[in-house]
């Protein structure tokens, strides 16, 4: 049964709200409480429960801008910006920091929204009060509730293979991860690195964080979370410099939420990626690594449908781009190096900065030399 308080943090739902949260939140399975993270590191436990909501929160407030009539003047302003990015390939997918002041064309309904947001994640998640909510199932179709859900489950299991002392042989463990997600061929992404065509190029483009750079920027700051923890369980070398990472991994996380100057300054204005964010992770386990950045650009395109205004079925079109990403043989990027280069033209800043910090201002265009301390050193050669 769900809590009063529960039913409070969430405000009335909709039928798309019920269906997101239940993809989203619930994700958390079962057995959440009883996973070596939450045992070890309940906070940091709570802050990815509060990622799922607030996906689905954000999707929420989407959809009823839109439907709002006094939506009609942020959306043929969106259109515009739309038509002038068009005009300016060489900045696609990746911004200078254009999102940084947050002053998108339906900023009076973000503005109005976002305190409720950063409400929500820091409120306290209990995965079993949410479950219920995966039976109401209703506007966005079963086959992207299952494939994100599927995911996150995958992500869930990276984190407790390299947090449990008895898997002595991680990389096995992994590989037997990624066999088992691959396994359900329609609901799970691709282990390759898709097209930047796929998130870049299709109908409804970049209406999501054109649209709403506010819910864009602070559910990327908790994909942000998500991926440098992978990087920071994978590279600690002790059990007390993981205690003292994940210290400062929160420490981060909290900074990007600040408002500072009437805004947010901090949040990131680029699709946080494992190459960029968890070289580690990502040299280590490419597969794994492309899952997770497939599941993420899914997740935009998601929102760039829901963003886009008239579209008569939205349903549909979730559904056409749960089938490009989960398809196993079209459209993937020509090699390595290409997604390499696309991943990081945004550069690494932009994207939240590197999952211990320790940079504080953008690295776009820099040369070797102005890079002291290089963030990314990754050895394999590309395919």
């Amino acid at each position: 049964m769900i809590s009063f308080a529960c039913l409070a943090s969430i405000r009335p739902l909709s039928r798309l709200l019920v269906l997101a949260i239940g993809a989203f939140a619930c994700i958390a399975t079962a057995a959440a409480d009883s996973t070596i993270l939450a045992k070890r590191y309940p906070e940091l436990q709570q802050l990815l429960l509060a990622h799922d909501v607030l996906q689905a929160r954000a999707y929420e407030e989407i959809v009823l801008t839109n439907e709002s009539p006094s939506a009609a003047i942020g959306q043929r302003m969106l259109l515009d910006k739309l038509d002038e990015l068009e005009e300016t390939k060489s900045s696609h997918y990746h911004t200078a920091g254009n999102h940084l002041s947050l002053l998108g064309p339906h900023r009076a309904f973000e503005s109005r929204v976002t305190p409720g947001l950063l409400g929500v994640i820091y409120e306290e998640h209990d995965a079993d009060e949410v479950r219920p909510l995966l039976a109401e199932i209703g506007n966005l179709p079963p086959v992207a509730l299952q494939t994100l859900q599927r995911g996150r489950e995958f992500v869930e299991q990276l984190i407790e293979i390299h947090l449990n002392p008895e898997i002595e042989d991680k990389k096995s463990a992994v590989a037997d991860a990624v066999q088992n997600y691959l396994s359900d061929d329609a609901h799970s992404v691709a282990s390759r690195p898709k097209s930047d065509d796929l998130l870049s190029e299709h109908a409804y483009a970049y209406a999501y964080p054109v649209g709403f750079p506010q819910f864009s920027g602070l559910t990327w700051a908790s994909q942000w979370l998500k991926i440098a923890l992978l990087e920071i369980v994978i590279t600690a070398e002790s059990d007390a410099q993981l205690d003292a990472d994940v210290e400062r991994l929160i420490a981060l996380y909290n900074e990007k939420l600040i408002r500072q100057h009437s805004g947010f300054v901090q949040l990131p204005a680029d699709i946080p990626t494992s190459p960029v964010i968890a070289p580690t992770f990502y040299e280590l386990y490419p597969d794994a690594a492309y899952i997770l950045d497939n599941l993420e650009a899914l997740k935009v395109v998601i929102g760039d449908v829901l963003a886009y205004p008239g579209i008569e079925n939205r349903s549909q079109g979730i559904a056409d781009a749960v089938a490009a990403y989960t398809d196993k043989s079209a459209n993937l990027a020509p090699d390595d190096m290409k997604y390499l280069l696309f991943v990081l033209r945004g550069g690494i800043y932009n994207a939240g900065g590197p999952a211990r910090g320790g940079l504080t201002w953008p690295d776009r265009n820099w040369s070797r030399e102005q890079s002291e301390n290089p963030h990314v050193s990754i050895s394999r050669e590309a395919n």
